[in-house]
């Protein structure tokens, strides 16, 4: 499903509920998490987590103007990351993102997209993705290059070392200058009030639905009765579809051991950007 922004800039979701073939896809249970997640997060949720939401979206203009199409330079970084503390603050009274800029600046945006979707959310006390693996990654850069969302059907029902993918998520977004525009994009400009096209009303069925995508919770998956970890894959075009700037993320839960085909680990962002 898509959700549209304006004329120029554009979101879209895919929930995979079903989607894919031979594999058990389920949408957690809004109020349950994993053993492995109550821990990470010692079971307190703070700001505004699934399936609560923020009552409006908060549009900054200033983002969208400030920054030229594809700008990931440290200028507009800084722009960014403004409007994104800012709409933490003023939607949920939640403190902004804390992480070095400078060494932020060296990542490839695959690897920024992963950091800002984790930072959104380990600071509400949901577990992180604990790797950015390969296979994940070229799903979601094909869809990335295709200016699209990636296709379920192209995830993999297993991933390298044997854990079994028991849902799957994913986001795409097309002229929001970034993955930190992106990121603002999915979590602060998606519901009532904001350039979601899809989300008319506060009850619309696709208000905030990259937002819930970005904070799932992954327990309750009846499919799966060992532990679960969060893996990802993200992809970045620097034109697709008529966008200067394709960003995908896609979030699996994965039933048995976390995959071993990192390009990316949280350990290591948590290092190289002094994230405590």
């Amino acid at each position: 499903m898509s959700v549209k922004i304006l004329l120029w800039r554009r979101l879209s979701v895919c929930l995979g509920t079903g989607v894919l073939a031979a594999v058990a896809v389920v949408v957690p249970a809004a109020g349950a998490a994993s053993a492995s997640e109550s821990a990470a997060a010692g079971a307190v949720h703070r700001g505004t987590v699934p399936p609560g939401h923020p009552a409006v979206s908060l549009p900054n203009s200033a983002l969208l103007t400030s920054c030229g199409p594809g700008d990931d330079g440290i200028a507009c970084n800084q722009v960014a990351l403004a409007a994104v503390n800012q709409a933490r603050r003023t939607l949920e009274k939640l403190g902004g993102m804390s992480f070095s800029l400078p060494a932020y600046q060296k990542l490839s945006p695959v690897q920024q997209l992963f950091v800002v979707v984790n930072l959104e959310r380990t600071e509400r006390g949901l577990a992180p993705a604990v790797v950015l693996s390969r296979s994940l990654n070229k799903v979601a850069q094909a869809g990335a290059r295709a200016g699209r969302d990636p296709a379920m059907a192209s995830v993999p029902r297993y991933l390298p070392g044997g854990g079994r993918i028991v849902y799957v998520g994913a986001n795409w977004s097309g002229g929001w200058v970034n993955p930190l525009g992106a990121d603002y994009g999915w979590m602060y400009d998606d519901g009532p009030g904001g350039s979601n096209l899809d989300c008319r009303t506060a009850t619309s069925r696709l208000c905030w639905g990259h937002r819930d995508i970005i904070l799932t919770r992954f327990g309750g998956h009846g499919s799966c009765s060992g532990a679960t970890t969060l893996a990802m894959g993200a992809g970045h075009a620097a034109a697709a579809g008529g966008y200067r700037e394709s960003d995908t993320v896609l979030l699996a839960v994965v039933c048995g051991p976390a995959p071993t085909d990192a390009a990316f680990t949280w350990a290591k962002a948590r290092k190289l950007l002094h994230i405590g």
